[in-house]
């Protein structure tokens, strides 16, 4: 996978080959001691075998040669295949086959060799790279592997885990959306649900970080696969919750934008591109939303669309198109130089000769959506749809309304128009609490509820006391005050 080079960037699947703005230097870890959790396991002085994150020197020509060797990702346990591997000096390269093996014929007598693989750019990987024992008159069993799980486990976390369901790391930079400015000592938080096997019950469970002076972080002890929510948060700035998916390999690189919460935000850019399917065709009437905006966007009949104004910062964009498989993935929106979006999406059927047909898609429904529709039938929290929300006017207006809390204006924002919102305390004499704020799942801090327009709300639930809220949620309301619920039209997607 190659960083932005061109005015395009193409989102596939459930991620996005490139994210949006971010140079290629962002790819890196940066510092050294993350840099040193992918060495090699092997002795480098026996295999001739290292692993670095930027292209060595080159050396001087000798004789002509032919190497073989094999490139594999032991993060995945899997032979890299058509992974891309070029020979120094001379620039031979060649292609792995179905078994991650090479073969390079070079005019020059081959000193290391490097590949490249689109898969490993997500893991913050740019390239492998092994030399040529000094003593190796032939060079036939050349390797070029990913660290192990452990090797990284060692460098970055300092640790070894004790759980191989719970061994995810994710690593990452957390920048300002001028994209250059990093953030040292913000606050990064995991979230994810996971099945409590004495119960059967889902849990949501947290795990959090900070990033250090170089902006770099590394959140440690995540599931191994599954769905993971990321918020990165300082005093002043804020990213949107982000969602990735860990799916083949527990190591994810995932960097953040955070973008000032206070005062006006100048230079907010234009989202624009194409969606097409697998063939390249372009897709009408597709329907795509991104965080923080009230409304959806349709493309035209060029599959085409515009997305004004938004709001800098790392933000979700989901997708859905009938007849073919939703896509959402985070993309970082910085100030300048956003370049367009070309986003492929799956066909739900592909059966020759119906190609024509419009086939109506039907979803399974996911997991946060059916537990809203098992909590509204059980009757325990107090519920307001979107209608209800549109009719208040506002978000703080429909809040207002709604029993057990107290809304106003915010005590620590001078920004007048701010407010909280409060838990009408228990019992007499005692006073209000500052009310748990959830938002698609999250918990974020009671200010960020300001940033939520009502359009962009799907529903919101109120539970009265610490004792009414849910297992999912019962984890972090630490203290008896009424917990609210907000949850986006993109948080309650079939």
């Amino acid at each position: 996978m190659s960083p932005i080079s061109s005015h395009r960037a193409r989102l596939t699947g459930a991620k996005l080959i490139a994210l949006v703005g971010i140079t290629a230097s962002f790819l890196m870890l940066a510092d050294h001691h993350r840099a040193s959790a992918y060495e090699a396991d092997r002795n480098p002085a026996a295999s001739g075998q290292r692993f670095v994150l930027t292209g060595g020197a080159r050396a001087a020509s000798l004789a002509p040669d032919t190497v073989r060797g094999v490139v594999f990702d032991s993060l995945a346990n899997v032979p890299l295949v058509d992974a891309f591997v070029t020979a120094e000096p001379g620039g031979a390269t060649a292609s792995t086959d179905s078994l991650g093996q090479f073969v390079i014929v070079s005019d020059a007598r081959v000193t290391q060799l490097s590949a490249f693989h689109e898969s490993l750019d997500d893991t913050g990987i740019s390239g492998l790279v092994a030399q040529r024992p000094a003593d190796a008159a032939r060079w036939t069993d050349a390797q070029l592997t990913t660290p192990s799980m452990l090797t990284v486990w060692r460098g970055v976390c300092a640790a070894e885990y004790e759980n191989e369901a719970f061994q995810g790391v994710l690593v990452g930079t957390v920048v300002l959306p001028d994209g250059r400015t990093r953030i040292p000592d913000a606050r990064i938080r995991v979230q994810y649900q996971v099945i409590l096997p004495s119960t059967g019950l889902a849990q949501i469970q947290e795990r959090e970080a900070r990033s250090d002076s170089l902006g770099n972080y590394a959140v440690c002890g995540t599931p191994s696969a599954g769905e993971l929510a990321l918020l990165g948060t300082t005093g002043t700035a804020e990213s949107s919750p982000v969602l990735v998916e860990l799916v083949e390999r527990p190591v994810r690189r995932v960097d953040l934008v955070l973008a000032p919460v206070d005062g006006p935000i100048n230079r907010w850019p234009t989202l624009s591109g194409q969606v097409v399917s697998e063939d390249g065709s372009p897709i009408p009437n597709a329907r795509l939303s991104v965080a923080g905006k009230d409304s959806l966007v349709v493309t035209d009949s060029s599959g085409n669309f515009t997305v004004p104004e938004v709001r800098p910062g790392s933000r979700m964009i989901s997708v859905q198109a009938d007849g073919h498989i939703p896509v959402s993935s985070p993309v970082n929106v910085l100030y300048d130089a956003v370049p367009e979006l070309t986003i492929g999406m799956a066909r739900v059927f592909n059966i020759p000769g119906l190609e024509g047909i419009t086939i109506t898609q039907r979803t399974a429904i996911r997991p946060a959506r059916r537990a809203f529709e098992e909590r509204r039938k059980a009757g325990v929290a107090v519920f307001l749809d979107s209608t209800a929300v549109l009719t208040a006017g506002s978000v703080r207006e429909a809040l207002s309304e709604m029993p057990f809390l107290e809304v106003r204006r915010s005590l620590a924002s001078e920004d007048s128009t701010q407010f909280e919102v409060l838990g009408r305390g228990f019992g007499l004499g005692v006073q209000s609490c500052q009310a748990f704020v959830f938002l698609d799942g999250l918990l974020v801090e009671n200010l960020v509820i300001n940033e939520v327009t009502a359009d962009a709300v799907a529903a919101i639930e109120l539970y009265r006391g610490a004792a009414q809220v849910p297992p999912p949620f019962a984890e972090f309301v630490d203290r008896d005050c009424s917990a609210v619920l907000l949850w986006s039209r993109y948080g309650l997607r079939p």
